[in-house]
């Protein structure tokens, strides 16, 4: 399915998951790029936490158990058995610091296209040029 993605299927996914308001555990920036990924390649990468935390309280105490939100990135990765890529549509990916919301103000991204990047905002999504890294299915 990832060779048959266009920029507009992922834009698609992208509008009509990630505009809605966010809610941590749900609708974060964590969760919202991982059921895009999920509606694209049918892989959630956070199933393993899912239900784990309610508040920006507990995503923290998420992040610290796997040592930041790098680590849990890619050993959520890993665990779905996602593959590191170079950026490529429908991957998904981790910003820079300083990008996102929450702890460590970093977020998952999902690649449109090359060099166009969705993330999640409170309020809908936002896009970027890059990510830090990726992965595919």
């Amino acid at each position: 399915m990832a060779g048959d993605l266009t920029p507009d299927a992922v834009m698609e996914a992208v509008e009509r998951i990630m505009s809605v308001r966010s809610e941590w555990g749900s609708t974060d920036c964590c969760f919202a790029a991982c059921d895009v990924f999920a509606d694209l390649h049918g892989i959630d990468p956070m199933a393993p936490v899912r239900g784990s935390y309610v508040d920006v309280i507990g995503a923290a105490r998420l992040l610290k158990n796997y040592g930041g939100f790098a680590s849990m990135a890619v050993a959520l990765a890993g665990a779905a058995g996602l593959i590191v890529s170079d950026g490529r549509t429908g991957d998904i990916g981790l910003s820079s610091a300083g990008v996102g919301m929450g702890p460590e103000r970093r977020c998952l991204l999902i690649c449109a296209k090359p060099g166009v990047w969705a993330g999640k905002t409170e309020l809908g999504y936002g896009i970027i040029r890059n990510a830090e890294r990726s992965w595919r299915a």
